[in-house]
């Protein structure tokens, strides 16, 4: 295992770890404020609001705050290894120079936005299904001893099926963000274009197949562009579907139905507008190299 798998793997460990401590938490208060109502109280709308409180703040909030610090050095860690690759690869007597200010502020600029994703994962993935398992719980007349069981079969399943999710997310961002590391250096290298490093094996996908086989050369300033403004993306003043749409536009993943074929069905070139840089679609492996 080299050094960006084990940063990779660290970091699905920070964020498994945590959310599994949150769940356990959000699940040990909301089913002791169950247990602490009194015997001849029935569940109400007032008592699922607080309930939904609860698991919001424990699961939103409070997780973003456990991972914070984490969050930060590893992304420092895979914006400085993006920039030795530009070392690695750069004319000998060519410096990009140190850790600089430049550095740090993108680096501060990625760990604000990925904690605004990370933060926001319940609100947008996960509450919805609590919200109608307790609105399920008025309308049927649940006892409170009947929800804390389904609360508990709900807390379990989200801490199973969650792993796969933080393990795709802590790839994708380690592979972004040491793109963006890349692109930092090329820049300070005063690089004009780069290509891409693709890698073929039986887990390529057509997309980055057929990304190989256009064995394309893209300039360097438009993807600094498109690298300035993701980075201007203010979490503060959005939210979190105009956040996304606003990614979207700027630098979409490419579709399968962008996919162009030969007449062998062999992936031979990609259509319309995409991200000039990987990752291209989930789990991507592609990565850049100066040109």
């Amino acid at each position: 295992m080299n050094y960006y798998d084990q940063l990779m793997l660290e970091y699905y460990r920070v964020l498994n770890n945590a959310w599994k401590t949150e769940i356990r938490d959000a699940a040990r208060l909301a089913i002791q404020m169950l247990s602490d109502m009194p015997r001849a109280e029935k569940l109400n709308q007032s008592s699922i609001d607080k309930l939904m409180s609860i698991i919001n703040t424990r699961l939103g909030d409070d997780f973003a705050a456990l991972v914070n610090e984490p969050t930060k050095a590893i992304i420092d860690r895979c914006v400085r290894l993006g920039l030795k690759d530009t070392q690695v690869q750069a004319p000998t007597k060519t410096s990009i120079g140190l850790w600089g200010i430049e550095d740090q502020h993108l680096s501060s600029t990625i760990r604000k936005q990925q904690l605004f994703w990370i933060g926001n994962h319940f609100e947008a993935d996960v509450r919805q299904n609590f919200a109608d398992t307790l609105s399920k719980a008025i309308e049927q007349g649940y006892t409170k001893e009947m929800l804390t069981d389904t609360l508990k079969d709900q807390f379990n399943d989200l801490a199973n099926r969650s792993s796969h999710y933080w393990q795709g997310l802590a790839e994708h961002t380690a592979l972004r963000i040491r793109e963006f590391g890349r692109l930092q250096g090329y820049k300070k290298a005063k690089a004009k274009y780069y290509k891409l490093v693709v890698i073929l094996d039986d887990r390529t996908s057509d997309i980055c197949r057929a990304l190989a086989a256009q064995d394309k050369i893209y300039p360097l300033n438009d993807a600094l562009e498109v690298m300035d403004n993701l980075m201007a993306l203010d979490t503060k003043s959005n939210s979190l579907d105009d956040a996304r749409e606003y990614i979207k536009a700027l630098a979409p993943w490419i579709k399968d139905d962008q996919i162009e074929y030969d007449s062998e069905m062999n992936p031979v070139g990609v259509s319309g507008a995409h991200t000039p840089f990987p990752p291209f679609h989930w789990k991507c492996r592609t990565t850049t190299v100066v040109y």
